[in-house]
């Protein structure tokens, strides 16, 4: 989480914003827990120097997709 409000700043800005909603509602399915395991599959991570960046994977646009219905 910490990496992501980092991004937030950046110019991946939008991506950063889009995977929050995922790991909110996500934590919110489980009882307060993100669990790696559906957390990789709906968020992309690209390493650069000294940092991560998020954004959401091709099932992840389609999660975000249904959430805003």
């Amino acid at each position: 989480m910490v990496s992501l409000e980092n991004q937030l700043t950046a110019e991946y800005k939008k991506n950063a914003e889009d995977c929050i909603e995922i790991y909110n509602k996500l934590k919110s399915m489980d009882e307060g827990r993100v669990w790696s395991s559906k957390w990789d599959a709906l968020v992309d991570v690209r390493f650069s120097t000294n940092e991560r960046r998020y954004k959401p994977s091709n099932i992840g646009a389609i999660f975000l997709q249904g959430l805003r219905k």
